[in-house]
Order: structure tokens, then C-alpha cells, then sequence
């Protein structure tokens, strides 16, 4: 007879995008990586794991992606990498439309400064095999594992032979199936899987069926917890049977302009309890966006931040 004590629940904290280039990479150059997540060090190190996704290529290398020209590219300094260990990040989620920002050399340096940082990560990889293959961490005596994909930015999908991103096609009706055997797959080896999930268009008011058709999916097939970020706001939160969905996490640091209509400026960060065989609770941390400098929302902020939350739920 097994009289052990069951484990205590996992405390697993989820933020948005992470962009450190650009505005704030200035700021860590002259701030010190510290500075950008400073503030939010009492919540985000009291996490078991800390999650995020990072939107920018971590690389000295002065690059820029050698394929179709895009709008925006984003590349922060190695300090930057410190930026997230000094906040207590312990996982990331590399399948974005900025992972090969800096072109395959900037994505092998990120890579390269994640592991001497110890941070996990999923989603990109030198071949589609690697951008393919989970993360797996042992957190509080549980087996985790990640498994990250990005429904845009196709011509930075990884390949055979070629460095990139797990990149998913939802316009193919086989996709939902595919991507729920390879979480019934990794179910079977680890206690509880997590899916990050770069989906949907920026700007996006309400979370499309096809969406919470996919999110459902990916839970009934054994994800604990559907992370969704990209639209740069935030969105609502789902419960499913014993898991959750969040189909948004919005921002955790950057320089972007506001937009006035979404308050990408004001976010959250997602704290999800996670038991034995089940998500027990999810808990919301109001946060500010300020320029290269993210902080606890107060006052007027958290009413938005709150009225929001309950629309989008």
C-alpha cells in the first residue's frame, strides 16, 4: 500500500511576447538586463516555471532574414537572454513569425544563449526534426512537456535540412488531427503537456470557432494547458474537462505603439494551478506595458484589464 503524500499542485505562470529588440534592447544597453522585468520579479520567481514566448532572435550578429522582406525585425543583444533568467523564465516558446528574424545564424545563437542560460525551449530548431521535438523539464517532481507550433509566417518553416520554426498549416483540414496525435503521443511519456500556440491575426476582437474548435482538440487529446499568444492583446480563458485554454496572453514586454481600442499596452499574466490529473485554478495578474519596462497595473488600468477579461471569457 502506497501511503506517500500526493505531490504538491504545480504553481506553472504564463506570460505573452517577449520583444527585447529594438526600443528595448536600447534599454537593456543602458539599464541593465534587469530593468525591463524587474518589477514583476515577485510573482514571475515565485513560479515553478515561468514561461514565455520570445519574439525577437537573442544574437550579437548584426543580421537580418534572408527570405521575402517583412515590416518588422526583431533582434536584441545576448544580454537580453539574461533579461529572461533574471526573471525566473524557465521556458520558451520559439515558434513565432521572429524567430528567424536575424536569419538562421541569429536563430542558432538564440539556441545557443538559451541552453548556457539553462532555458528551455520548443519550436525551432536546426531542422524540422528538432523544431519539432517537445521540451521536456522535471518541475517539482513532474515530467513536463511543450510542444510549440505557429500557424504564420510560412516561409520561415523549418525543413529537412533547413533551420526554422515548427510551422502548421490550419488551412489543411488534417492539421487538428495531426497535431492531437502528437499530443496523445507525448501525453503517454510526461504527467502533464503544455501547448504554446502562436495563432490567430493581431488585433483580433473575438477568438474565431475554428480556434476553440482546435483548443478543445488539443485538450481532449491530453494538453493540460493550450497557451495562445500573437494578436498582441489580451483574450479569455476556457475551461475544458480538466484543462484550460488560453487563446491570448498578450504582451509581457516591448516598445510597441498603443493602440488605443485594444490596450496593448495592459496585459496579464497567467497563473495555472495544475494537480495530480487536473488544472485546479487559474489566477490573473494585472500588468502595464510602459516602454521597455513592464510593471503592476493599478487604479483605472485594472478596471480595463478586469472588464476585459470578463468580456473575452
Amino acid at each position: 500500500m502506497n501511503n506517500a503524500p500526493a505531490p504538491d499542485p504545480l504553481r506553472l505562470l504564463f506570460g505573452g511576447d517577449a520583444m527585447l529588440g529594438r526600443g528595448v534592447n536600447e534599454v537593456i544597453r543602458s539599464a541593465g538586463p534587469a530593468h525591463p522585468l524587474a518589477p514583476l520579479w515577485p510573482v514571475t520567481r515565485a513560479a515553478d516555471l515561468f514561461c514565455a514566448n520570445l519574439e525577437c532572435a537573442l544574437t550579437a550578429q548584426d543580421l537580418r532574414y534572408g527570405g521575402p522582406p517583412k515590416a518588422f525585425y526583431f533582434r536584441a543583444d545576448p544580454p537580453a537572454a539574461e533579461t529572461l533568467r533574471l526573471a525566473g523564465v524557465g521556458l520558451v516558446s520559439l515558434a513565432n513569425n521572429h524567430a528567424l528574424d536575424a536569419d538562421f545564424g541569429g536563430l542558432r545563437d538564440t539556441l545557443r544563449l538559451l541552453d548556457e542560460k539553462g532555458i528551455a525551449y520548443a519550436g525551432a530548431g536546426e531542422n524540422l526534426e528538432a523544431a519539432s521535438r517537445p521540451a521536456r523539464l522535471r518541475v517539482g517532481g513532474r515530467r513536463l512537456g511543450c510542444l510549440a507550433y505557429c500557424d504564420h509566417q510560412d516561409d520561415f518553416a523549418a525543413g529537412a535540412d533547413r533551420p526554422g520554426i515548427r510551422y502548421v498549416d490550419l488551412a489543411d483540414a488534417a492539421t487538428p488531427a495531426v497535431l492531437a496525435r502528437e499530443v496523445e503521443a507525448l501525453a503517454r511519456e510526461v504527467d502533464h503537456v503544455l501547448v504554446a500556440f502562436h495563432w490567430q491575426h493581431n488585433w483580433v476582437a473575438r477568438v474565431a470557432p475554428r480556434y476553440r474548435s482546435l483548443g478543445r482538440a488539443l485538450v481532449e487529446a491530453g494538453a493540460r494547458v493550450v497557451w495562445g499568444h500573437s494578436p498582441h492583446h489580451i483574450q479569455g480563458v476556457e475551461w475544458i474537462d480538466g484543462g484550460v485554454v488560453l487563446y491570448a496572453t498578450g504582451g509581457l514586454v516591448d516598445d510597441y505603439a498603443v493602440k488605443p481600442d485594444f490596450r496593448n499596452d495592459l496585459g496579464l499574466l497567467f497563473e495555472v494551478t495544475v494537480g495530480p490529473a487536473a488544472v485546479e485554478q487559474v489566477r490573473a495578474f494585472p500588468i502595464a506595458l510602459d516602454f521597455g519596462q513592464t510593471r503592476a497595473a493599478r487604479g483605472a488600468d485594472r478596471r480595463w484589464i478586469d472588464r476585459r477579461l470578463a468580456e473575452g471569457c
